[in-house]
């Protein structure tokens, strides 16, 4: 058994997510959902169309589906569903949320958690031999509605904060599992997600969780059970990141001997100096969860203890995913927006074959992650929804972070959790951080935001025993 229901493993494991999307705008005069101009559906609902894909698309080793859900009259959010190749009948679900906000699905799924990667060619792609649906059926949803495949009628009705974002999942799951794929309904569930995907899966989940409580309480059937939250390389408070770059370029937080520091001294004595204050203005942002003031200590932050970072950000400076690879272009600093991913996705024969014919797909949806930043929601934490989930309920929570990771570096969530308040902090502070083993030696070294990309195989393997605890 886990002897605490939070774990962080400190591997080399991180799956990206951060601004990763599509910029799906419903075109003029097209209607959401089953009006859409999408082909014929295998099968359908008055909510809901799916339709079962070829090995042609993905051959996954196991049956697999693509289809909407009508969330309201308005929204229609996209999936792509694989069962499990070991035991689809019995085994879990996992959610899958890219993070961004903006991140289209697409990018985790065909990037190392999904059962196929896209081949150099841009037109096929291959079977990968690690993935989390080797011991789980595992659903992938694009979300907010409005990017990647899932459509809106308006792009002014972009769930731009947690709760409404929350909202749309939760009527998703209810319809997904009831209608589309009712084989699910008792099934239990485990929702994961990356960078963003740590506000959506903390918050998302909290939601569920008291709204199926409300329906307990009316003597109605509990649809969705959750038994933990897997969170990669997950952003939950910026106060934390902030301070954690110091100790990233700075200090020997790893105690392995790598060089350090990473910057000159005078940019160390710098940062080091503007920690504290850094700390108590996001004590400030937790205490009020007020939009206003996270906003100020954030902007505080970034131009104190985050400024010799930031600024090092440029061509051939500093790669906010990872430590190892020089930047080519802010604000990514790599071509995943346009890589083969991207061309795949954009191939006729693949959109028909998904039901979206002349679709303009794009694997960045920048406006969406514009409107979040513009609501504000960015700035504010989600540490007290993480201790109400650890406290005041059953789901485990488990922690992947890539050590090369800088924009969501280690030390930082490990400064995070430490001060996370809640029943189990004393005992979980007692605890030491030890080695993780597998196959061929230590997971420890290696991988920076993009961690099932980077490892397939441990991701896989941490995530799988995580299944059977």
């Amino acid at each position: 058994m886990w002897p605490l229901p939070v774990s962080l493993l400190l591997a080399t494991i991180s799956v990206l997510s951060f601004f990763a999307t599509t910029q799906a705008v419903a075109r003029d005069g097209e209607q959401v959902g089953l009006n859409a101009p999408h082909r014929q559906p295998i099968s359908s609902g008055p909510h809901f169309s799916r339709r079962q894909q070829s090995p042609e698309l993905c051959d996954a080793g196991s049956q697999h589906w693509t289809g909407w859900v009508n969330v309201s009259s308005e929204k229609s959010m996209f999936f792509w569903y694989y069962e499990s190749r070991d035991s689809p009948e019995t085994d879990p679900v996992l959610l899958w949320m890219s993070g961004g906000p903006g991140a289209t699905s697409e990018l985790g799924q065909f990037k190392g958690i999904g059962p196929c990667a896209v081949s150099e060619d841009g037109n096929s792609t291959r079977r990968l031999e690690f993935s989390w649906i080797d011991h789980a059926n595992v659903v992938f949803i694009d979300q907010p509605v409005g990017v990647g495949f899932s459509q809106i009628s308006d792009r002014n009705l972009i769930a731009t904060d947690l709760h409404d974002g929350a909202r749309d999942v939760y009527t998703f799951l209810s319809i997904f599992t009831k209608d589309v794929f009712p084989q699910l309904a008792n099934r239990t569930w485990h929702i994961t997600g990356e960078s963003m995907g740590g506000h959506y899966v903390t918050s998302y989940t909290e939601y569920i969780l008291k709204q199926e409580r409300e329906r307990a309480l009316q003597g109605l059937d509990i649809g969705i059970h959750i038994d933990s939250a897997i969170i990669v390389d997950g952003y939950i408070d910026g106060a934390y990141q902030y301070t954690g770059y110091y100790d990233f370029f700075c200090e020997d937080w790893r105690a392995d001997g790598r060089p350090y520091p990473l910057m000159n001294a005078t940019a160390c004595q710098e940062m080091g100096e503007a920690v504290a204050a850094c700390e108590k203005k996001g004590a400030m942002c937790r205490d009020s969860y007020d939009v206003d003031v996270c906003a100020w200590a954030m902007q505080s932050c970034d131009q104190t203890v985050g400024k010799h970072f930031a600024d090092g950000v440029k061509p051939g400076g500093w790669n906010p995913y990872d430590s190892r690879f020089k930047c080519q272009e802010p604000p990514l600093c790599s071509n995943f927006s346009t890589d083969e991913t991207f061309v795949f996705l954009n191939q006729p024969w693949v959109q028909e074959q998904l039901g979206f014919p002349n679709y303009t797909f794009q694997l960045i949806d920048f406006d969406t992650n514009r409107r979040w930043a513009a609501a504000g929601d960015l700035n504010l934490p989600v540490t007290r929804e993480l201790t109400w989930l650890l406290d005041n309920s059953d789901v485990r929570v488990l922690f992947f972070n890539g050590n090369n990771d800088i924009i969501i570096n280690t030390p930082g969530q490990m400064r995070l959790l430490d001060a996370q308040p809640w029943e189990g902090q004393a005992r979980f502070r007692s605890l030491k951080y030890q080695d993780w083993f597998y196959t061929n030696g230590k997971l420890d070294q290696g991988t920076g935001h993009f961690s099932a990309m980077n490892q397939p195989e441990a991701l896989g393997a941490v995530v799988a025993d995580w299944l059977r605890k």
